[in-house]
């Protein structure tokens, strides 16, 4: 059964109709598993202060729930609850339960003052009859962050002025945790005695909207996890305060409805909705739990030590990015024995934790990998250097802080860089004689072709010649007008070798001299005055 209320706004002017949880049916319908075990009895204390005339509960460590009982604080008198809270942490802490009335009907005002380890009033919380205070570090605040580290005192005061009652409460103190960050936890195992230790149980609450959450936990090769377990604690119909749910009431005494509820530490109790152990020292541990529950779900998260000690590290995943991985510096001409150098970036928020590089260059038949070097969300590795014709494929596998694993591939080919030369035989010809380039391409292979181009402003002339076996070609050719004309080579690539290209070389084509020129025109004319004047001189001498 869940407790069907929400908690409003002090200044709020609405006044809601709600049902109430009968006290007498916490105290006898449901079970005690929780404030009855030996952790329990160890941690919380029940003391009355006689120079105050006050009660007093010491809660060693900030995750048991404290019930007091229907009438344990009479009008006009006070509670103290004190526990332990560390500078910089966030702490959910709420009193809430039977007396809890936002109606006409409520009865009981519980004022609740906050005091510092210096026994000084840090916050004081004074709502009406049966409103819940918000005991954040402000009244806007879902959470409690002390300014120092110590004992903080909680004293809950039932006001004589407005107050005619003394409900049933739940008073409430735990950490709370960010998902998707790593934190770290000293954790011991059990005694010889096989007494739980001060740090052998230890516990933490999460809220997250996310339907499915991970646990990933590292321990160290000194300690041996008896089990890490995670409660679901409320679903639709739990309380909230500043809209921060509550768990169900009952479900923070051990108590099981459906699958809300059961935090406890014992070996043998109710495991949670998920949970994960270690089977040797050392061992990482890793849970999921997808919820079916819709908006924010509240969580309690329970780690027990069995042997050993040492810190443990984990961190509640609840962002599952598509993350990727992006390239920075990927090889695209690498030549022959030159190691190629690949950098990628994650396209996720997290900062990556290891990243491999995994190559082959004879199509995966066989494989090498590298440790890629990783700062912050980019990893660098140096593949060694292959021989010519070469094609390296590879495989980078990345891993950020939340677990995320990414993956991408890619290839390359390795070649060798032929040095490509060039000569004129002469730089200055006359137009209409041809012009011998002789050259070089060091190295190549069987597939090397030389084009050699002739150009000049408005004609291009192109000449292709194979390489001879000692790596020369010759190659003539013409110009088709006078002028300046550019003079260039190219290798094509092949298998082995990239493309090639020559320096410019500038030939001069000159026009011939005139008499050069029209050589062929006065020869004509010559020719022709010739057979005019031997006609001339037959007619002539034949008419004598």
């Amino acid at each position: 059964m869940c407790l069907n209320w929400c908690f409003l706004p002090r200044k709020l002017s609405v006044i809601l109709v709600v049902v109430i949880v009968s006290p007498l049916f916490l105290a006898s319908g449901v079970g005690f598993q929780l404030t009855g075990t030996m952790e329990y009895a160890n941690y919380v204390h029940d003391s009355f202060d006689s120079q105050t005339g006050t009660r007093v509960i010491f809660v060693d460590k900030p995750f048991f729930p404290v019930y007091v009982s229907n009438g344990s604080i009479p009008v006009g008198q006070n509670l103290t609850i004190t526990c332990p809270l560390q500078e910089g942490h966030n702490y959910h802490i709420y009193c809430y339960g039977a007396w809890v009335n936002v109606s006409a009907a409520a009865k009981t005002d519980y004022d609740i003052y906050v005091y510092n380890p210096q026994k000084t009033l840090e916050s004081s919380h004074t709502e009406a009859a049966g409103f819940p205070e918000h005991l954040g570090t402000t009244t806007d605040d879902s959470l409690f962050r002390p300014k120092q580290s110590g004992n903080y005192s909680f004293v809950i005061k039932n006001d004589p002025r407005e107050s005619k009652g003394s409900q049933q409460l739940t008073f409430m103190v735990i950490e709370t945790l960010d998902t998707d960050r790593w934190y770290s936890l000293h954790v011991e195992g059990k005694g010889d005695d096989c007494l739980p230790k001060f740090h052998t149980c230890w516990a933490y609450e999460f809220v997250t909207n996310q339907s499915k959450v991970e646990l990933y936990v590292k321990v160290p090769q000194t300690l041996d996890m008896y089990e890490a377990r995670l409660y679901l604690m409320n679903d639709a119909k739990s309380p909230s305060i500043n809209a921060y749910p509550l768990p169900w009431e009952p479900g923070l005494y051990g108590n099981v409805s459906g699958r809300v509820g059961g935090y406890n530490f014992e070996n043998e109790g109710y495991r949670g909705v998920a949970y994960a152990s270690c089977e040797y020292m050392g061992q990482p541990m890793f849970l999921n739990y997808t919820s079916a529950v819709t908006g924010a779900k509240l969580y309690q998260l329970a780690f027990i030590g069995e042997e050993g000690s040492g810190n443990i590290e984990f961190m509640l995943k609840s962002k599952f990015d598509n993350a990727s991985m992006l390239p920075v510096k990927t090889p695209i001409k690498v030549c022959a024995n030159d190691a190629a150098n690949i950098s990628y970036v994650s396209s996720g928020s997290s900062v990556l934790e290891e990243a491999q590089l995994v190559y082959s260059v004879d199509n995966w038949i066989s494989n090498a990998s590298l440790g890629m070097v990783v700062s912050n969300q980019t990893c660098y590795a140096m593949i060694p250097g292959q021989e010519a014709g070469t094609l390296v494929q590879f495989r980078i596998y990345a891993k950020d802080v939340l677990r995320n694993i990414m993956t991408v591939g890619g290839n390359y080919s390795v070649k060798n860089q032929p040095v490509l030369n060039l000569t004129l035989l002469e730089d200055s010809v006359m137009l209409g004689k041809n012009v011998t380039v002789v050259g070089t391409l060091i190295p190549h292979d069987n597939a090397s072709v030389v084009s050699v181009h002739l150009a000049t402003s408005n004609a291009t002339q192109t000449v292709d010649c194979s390489v001879n076996s000692d790596g020369t070609f010759t190659v003539s050719l013409k110009p088709e007008g006078s002028g300046v004309w550019a003079v260039s080579a190219m290798s094509l690539e092949t298998p082995t070798c990239w493309r090639s290209d020559s320096e410019l070389l500038l030939l001069n084509v000159k026009e011939p001299p005139i008499y050069v020129k029209y050589s062929l025109y006065i020869i004509s004319a010559l020719i022709a005055i010739s057979a005019v004047g031997g006609v001339v001189y037959f007619f002539k001498f034949r008419g004598t």
